[in-house]
């Protein structure tokens, strides 16, 4: 484990998922509540579509590896349509309600002690931001919760690209009203967190949650142990 240098730490980010929260187990795939809801719009969504929107995902996620360029679910869902037959312009306000009902069934926990351990670093005066990799629209609830704690919220699908790309973190900092070298990063994947975040200036703490080694300068098991050096 290296040190960092903790008196140069103005602000910490934060990864979300399997860093901050974590999915609820055996929920089914997104897309079975979706199609439910596009049906109740009066929209044919069946076994065919279900094929050319894992087609369309399957595209997705090959584009998003080549380029870090991201977007959104609902677009997944629209170019599944259109394969159809459907235009996007007649479909687009039923495909935001059904993605809208899908994001909805999702349920997420957050690790113990990290509300607490969020607020105990803002009074200590550190600006806190999250930085997250999501094609999956965030409800105005979850918009909420994170505003009670990071002064930035930063998502991909907002963003236009993904960490590890630079600007992610790079535009995060600069909307904290930090130096890249004075925030310190935090996050579960030694690639997207660590690599993104080190390439971009920045400090990176990896938690450390399986056998996966990583480049950073410190690794944790739990977001409580943060407080131990900041």
């Amino acid at each position: 484990m290296r040190s960092i240098k903790i008196s140069n730490v103005r602000a910490v980010t934060f990864d979300d998922h399997y860093t901050l929260r974590y999915p609820l187990r055996e929920q089914e795939d997104i897309v079975f509540p979706i199609l439910r809801a596009l049906q109740k719009e009066g929209i044919s969504s069946d076994d065919e579509f279900l094929k050319l929107y894992f087609e369309e995902d399957k595209l997705y996620r090959k584009r998003l590896k080549e380029t870090l360029r991201e977007s959104t679910l609902d677009d997944v869902v629209t170019n599944a349509l259109r394969s159809r037959g459907y235009e996007s312009k007649d479909v687009r306000g039923a495909v935001r309600k059904a993605v809208d009902f899908g994001l909805a069934t999702r349920r997420t926990r957050w690790f113990p002690s990290v509300k607490k351990t969020l607020a105990e670093l803002r009074k200590k005066g550190y600006r806190l931001g999250l930085i997250s990799n999501t094609h999956w629209r965030i409800t105005d609830d979850v918009r909420k919760e994170f505003e009670k704690f990071f002064d930035v919220v930063t998502l991909s699908y907002e963003h236009g690209y993904a960490k590890p790309y630079p600007s992610i973190f790079l535009t995060t900092v600069e909307r904290l009203g930090v130096n890249a070298n004075q925030c310190l990063h935090v996050g579960d994947d030694p690639i997207a967190d660590v690599q993104g975040a080190k390439s971009a200036g920045m400090k990176a703490v990896f938690i450390k949650r399986t056998n996966v080694r990583s480049d950073a300068d410190v690794e944790i098991g739990r977001i409580a142990e943060l407080e131990a050096f900041l």
